[in-house]
Order: structure tokens, then sequence, then C-alpha cells
């Protein structure tokens, strides 16, 4: 019985843990959502919400990732005020799932494996905005918005993805409960299983 209840304030600990996380996350994409809207220096407006995309997805699963990054790219989406509805949020939500897959079985995750994947994902992101949101629209005069906004707003992606990293890895090392008590827990719980069906 006394195992019973501590696995249930266990499981109850992680589920806060979890609900905390995600509301974190939640909080800096409403937050580089309004930077985005109001940029704090005139005329530069980095793209904060990739580099948080990628580094959500390189730190959960795949869909939970593929979902967040969805978010992020529908608040750039909002926030871009003149692309497609959905453009953002489509390319975010195919690269997501894509780095959290990566991560879990291909590449070590650390900031320079986040680094070089947001430089990526920010570059093929760009190219993409550049033909279908200027070069289409704009013609030869798409070349002044390549340098006075895409160029700004692409390379803050990138020149912001490392102070980002580390601190999504901080909020997941606090709120996220370590792989051997998640190992002890479940020897605990097939433990307590045996006892039962014993009894």
């Amino acid at each position: 019985m006394k195992m019973s209840l501590g696995s249930r304030a266990r499981n109850r600990r992680a589920l806060i843990r979890t609900i905390l996380r995600w509301a974190f996350y939640s909080a800096l994409m409403i937050l580089f959502y309004l930077f985005s809207c109001n940029p704090i220096i005139r005329g530069f407006c980095p793209l904060l919400l990739i580099p948080l995309a990628t580094a959500v997805a390189m730190k959960e699963g795949d869909l939970a990732s593929g979902v967040f990054g969805m978010l992020c790219g529908l608040m750039m989406d909002i926030a871009n005020g003149n692309s497609l509805v959905g453009f953002y949020a489509l390319w975010l939500l195919f690269a997501c799932p894509c780095i959290s897959l990566l991560s879990r079985f291909l590449i070590k995750v650390n900031f320079v494996s986040h680094f070089v994947l947001n430089l990526a994902v920010s570059a093929l992101i760009a190219l993409l905005d550049m033909l279908f949101l200027h070069w289409v629209w704009e013609g030869t005069q798409s070349a002044v918005s390549f340098v006075r906004v895409v160029l700004p707003s692409y390379f803050g992606a990138v020149l912001f993805s490392i102070p980002i990293y580390f601190l999504i890895s901080l909020v997941v090392s606090r709120l996220r409960p370590e792989d051997k008590s998640n190992l002890d827990a479940s020897a605990n719980n097939a433990e307590e299983q045996e006892n039962n069906d014993s009894e």
C-alpha cells in the first residue's frame, strides 16, 4: 500500500512538472510573438520563435514538438501579417518532428547540434520566404527586401539560438525527472505488481 501511494505521488509530481514545463514553453512563445509584433530595435525583428521551436524539438517527443512547432509557425504567420496563413506553420510542423527524431536516434543533444540544426531550418525557411513571399510579388525589388528584412530577421534567429537553447535546457533539467528516477519508478511499479499478483 505504501508503495502504491509513493507511486501515485511520483506520477502526480511528474504530471505537475510536465504541465509547468509546457506552460513555460507557451509563455516564451507568447513573449517572442509579442516581441515580433513590437520589436525593441526599430527595423530589426529576429525570428525568435524558430530557435524556440527547434530547441523544444530537441528536448521533447516528435508529436509534441510538431504541434508546438506548428503553433510557433502560426504565431509567426500572424505577426508577419503579409504572409500566407500557415506558411511558417507548415515548415515548422515538418521540421520539428524531424529534429526530435534526429535528436533521439542519430545526433548528440547539445548546443552545437542545436546551432547547426537551427541554422539549417532558418536557412531553408529564409530561402522559401524569399522565394514565395518576396520574389514572386516584388520581382527585381526583392533584393531590397532581402537585405533590409529577410537577412536581419533570420540572422537574429541564428544569433539567439544558443541562449534560447541553454534556457530550454535549464527548464528541462529542472522540470523533467531524470531517466534514472523513471527507471527506478518502473522497477518499483513492476515489483509492486508482482507483490499484488502473489497475494
